[in-house]
C-alpha cells in the first residue's frame, strides 16, 4: 500500500512539512514508525484526514499518485459532462484521476457512481448504435471505470474483524461488471466486509454465500425484470431466507420491479438509497462474522 513521509504529504496539501508533523504529533493524523524512527503516512489514512478536515488539495498528482491531472474538482463547471468529454477523448488516465479527485475533495461513492459514472455510461451506451467505433469506446469506458473504482478501494480503511458482511452480484446472463462493482465500493467505503460475486452469478450460489458468510446485506444487480416465475420465486425465497439470519436482500437496477414489498426485501433506485440503507443497518446490533 502507497504512503507519504510528511514531505511528500505536505508537497501535495500545499502546507509546510512541520505542519504534518504537528498534526501527528497532536493525534489528528495517524503515522506509523520506520526502524530509523521516521515518520509514514498510509494512503488510507491521508485520505481520511483531508476528507474529514476538509483540507483542499492543491496538488492532486502528487496525492493520487498520477503524473498529469486534467482539471481540479473545485472548477467551474458540472462534473459529469467533463467525466464524460474524458471519456469521450479516450482519455482513461485522466479519467481515473478526476473520479479519485472527487473522493479525496469529499464526494461519497454513491454520489461519484450516481453521478458522473452513471452519467456518462448511459451517454455512451448509445454509442454502440452508430458503428463499431461505439463499440470500442464503451468497452474502453467500461475498463476505466472498472480500474478507477479498483484503485478507488485503495483508499479505503480495511474492515475491521467485526465488520458486517455485504455480499452481492448479477444474476446468470447479466454481463455487466459496473453496477455490482460500483455496490461493493458503496458498502466497503462505510465499513463492511464486501464480497462481490461479480456478473453471471447463479442465484443459488449467490444463496449459499450469503448463508456461509452470515451477511447482513446482500446486494443483486438487476439489469433485466426477471424472465420468469421461478426466478422471481428464487428471488424471493433469497429475501426471505435472509430475513430469517437478520438480514436483508437489496435488489437494485432497471429491472428491480420485482412485486410487492416482501419481508427481508428492500428495492433501491440509485446508490444513494443503498447507501442510506446500509446506514441504517450499521447503527443496530453487531453480528460477529463465522465461517460455515
Amino acid at each position: 500500500m502507497r504512503d507519504f513521509s510528511p514531505k511528500d504529504l505536505a508537497r501535495s496539501l500545499g502546507v509546510s512539512e512541520s505542519s504534518v508533523k504537528r498534526w501527528v504529533d497532536d493525534g489528528a493524523l495517524s503515522a506509523t514508525r520506520t526502524a530509523g524512527g521516521h515518520r509514514r503516512i498510509a494512503l488510507t489514512e491521508a485520505v481520511r484526514f483531508v476528507r474529514a478536515s476538509g483540507t483542499a488539495v492543491p496538488h492532486p498528482e502528487l496525492f493520487l499518485g498520477h503524473t498529469k491531472f486534467p482539471v481540479e474538482p473545485s472548477e467551474s463547471g458540472d462534473a459529469n459532462e467533463k467525466f464524460f468529454s474524458l471519456l469521450q477523448r479516450d482519455n482513461a488516465a485522466a479519467a481515473r484521476a478526476w473520479l479519485l479527485s472527487l473522493y479525496a475533495s469529499g464526494w461519497s461513492v454513491a454520489a461519484i457512481c450516481d453521478g458522473p459514472v452513471r452519467s456518462a455510461m448511459e451517454k455512451i451506451g448509445t454509442l454502440w448504435q452508430h458503428g463499431v467505433d461505439g463499440v470500442v469506446l464503451e468497452h474502453r469506458a467500461t475498463d476505466t471505470c472498472v480500474r478507477a473504482i479498483a484503485e478507488l478501494r485503495a483508499m479505503f480503511a480495511p474492515a475491521g474483524d467485526q465488520a458486517p458482511v455485504a455480499i452481492g452480484a448479477a444474476l446468470s446472463g447479466d454481463p455487466y461488471l459496473l453496477p455490482s462493482m460500483m455496490a461493493a465500493a458503496v458498502l466497503a467505503d462505510l465499513g463492511f466486509c464486501d464480497h462481490n460475486l461479480g456478473p453471471n452469478c447463479p442465484i443459488e450460489a449467490l444463496s449459499s454465500a450469503t448463508q456461509k458468510y452470515d451477511a447482513r446485506i446482500a446486494w443483486l444487480a438487476l439489469r433485466h425484470k426477471p424472465e420468469n416465475e421461478s426466478m422471481a420465486r428464487a428471488i424471493t425465497d433469497l429475501a426471505a431466507t435472509m430475513a430469517q439470519q437478520g438480514g436483508t436482500l437489496v435488489v437494485g437496477g432497471p429491472g428491480a420491479l420485482i412485486g410487492a414489498a416482501r419481508p427481508g426485501l428492500v428495492l433501491v433506485r440509485s446508490m444513494a438509497e443503498l447507501e442510506a440503507f446500509a446506514r441504517g443497518v450499521q447503527v443496530s446490533a453487531p453480528v460477529q462474522r463465522v465461517l460455515r
